[in-house]
């Protein structure tokens, strides 16, 4: 066991743990942060993204000896309060979602894409996910959820950044939200930290060769299975 100190969401931890401890077993076990997924354990499914100095980082793999005191943001570090992130907010209104599982994996990995690249095509978008996977098969709707995202960046004017509390981008902060949207945001923020679920098996992920969007939103094609 050592003593290690981490930066998670603005904040400092001190944990005593072996320092070969995933950080998702930290967050999750030592933290209460359960935001972050367990699905694969291997890094291959995408639920348990976070960021780690803006870059997304798959937590499951990531051991907490060797971050130091790297900023580390978490889906729970996203939100402001009561006012999402513009990236949640565009997920809640693709209606990106079914079971939420991989969900929190998503809108990481899409921080993530957007602070690098905020003008991303279809392809890059899709080259860019496709270590996320979704076994619902919501990718379609993940994909306009992202591109929605980056047009209000982009029409904003602002830097989206992951990896400070301070630089988050938000939208509709004085609005008024109807009752439908109130009732998806509220479910949103559920997936965020509900206690520890069922393991998710890996489903289909993005694929990086074309893919075709048929009748049922789903898509199909060379490289969707894993």
């Amino acid at each position: 066991m050592s003593t290690i100190r981490l930066a998670i969401n603005g904040r400092s931890y001190t944990v005593d743990a072996d320092p070969q401890t995933s950080l998702l077993n930290v967050l999750r076990e030592h933290l209460d942060l359960t935001g972050s997924k367990y699905g694969c354990g291997e890094g291959l499914c995408g639920a348990c993204t976070v960021l780690v100095e803006g870059r997304a980082q798959r937590s499951c793999i990531t051991r907490v000896g060797a971050l130091g005191e790297k900023q580390i943001t978490t889906i729970e570090g996203l939100a402001n309060g009561e006012h999402m992130h513009l990236v949640q907010e565009a997920f809640l209104e693709a209606g990106a979602m079914q079971c939420g599982y991989c969900t929190s994996g998503m809108i990481m990995s899409a921080v993530a894409l957007l602070g690098k690249n905020s003008q991303p095509s279809r392809s890059d978008i899709i080259d860019f996910m496709d270590g996320n996977v979704c076994r619902c098969g919501t990718h379609p709707r993940i994909v306009s959820a992202i591109e929605k995202a980056a047009r209000v960046m982009r029409g904003s004017g602002a830097r989206l950044q992951g990896s400070a509390p301070d630089a988050r981008v938000m939208r509709g902060g004085n609005e008024p939200a109807d009752q439908a949207n109130e009732e998806g945001r509220l479910a949103l923020i559920a997936t965020q930290t509900t206690r520890r679920s069922a393991v998710a098996p890996p489903g289909p992920s993005l694929g990086k060769e074309r893919l075709v969007q048929d009748d049922n939103e789903t898509f199909a094609g060379k490289g969707v299975g894993r």
